[in-house]
């Protein structure tokens, strides 16, 4: 959650979204693991599925169904506009958010790919093209580098922008 708060954090300049889109990215960094209770293979589909079963109080059905989308794609492979649109809740609009919201979640959850919360710190900021997320750890992030570079390539599309990982070693 963390990590994937400093990254929208660090984006405002790019991504033009608000607190309230904020906060629906915060729901599915909740939210993204919930289908693996029901299953493993097929946990994107069934996050969906939970989350669109699922009243949030304060949440419309429109904002629902972006953050069940948003956790769905976070391991699905990414559909086109005219595949998703045919949902009668999705516009344009509603895609684009969707996209952004995912791509950061993407990245927010490579950096945990362990599920050990290795680092200790993380900042995220612009400079020129590139977004800088330095994180603060005493551990080995092999594995969260490996994950990182994997899920850059959605992130570039959707923003322009190419994330890039560095490790401060704390002592």
């Amino acid at each position: 959650e963390k990590a994937a708060l400093a990254i929208f954090d660090g984006m405002k300049k790019v991504h033009g979204l608000g607190s309230r889109e904020r906060l629906l990215l915060q729901i599915a960094v909740i939210l993204h693991d919930c289908g693996k209770y029901i299953s493993m293979s097929r946990n994107a589909e069934c996050s969906y599925h939970i989350i669109m079963a699922t009243e949030i109080i304060g949440l419309s059905h429109k904002e629902r169904e972006i953050i069940a989308n948003t956790v769905k794609y976070n391991t699905a492979d990414w559909e086109s506009f005219e595949d998703m649109s045919t949902r009668k809740f999705y516009s344009k609009k509603d895609y684009l958010l969707t996209a952004k919201l995912t791509a950061i979640l993407r990245l927010a959850n490579a950096l945990d790919r362990s599920h050990r919360q290795k680092f200790k710190s993380i900042k995220a900021s612009l400079r020129d093209s590139d977004l800088v997320v330095t994180v603060e750890s005493t551990e080995d992030m092999t594995l969260e580098m490996t994950s990182f570079a994997t899920k850059t390539a959605f992130f570039e599309e959707v923003y322009s922008v190419r994330p890039v990982l560095k490790q401060k070693k704390l002592l």
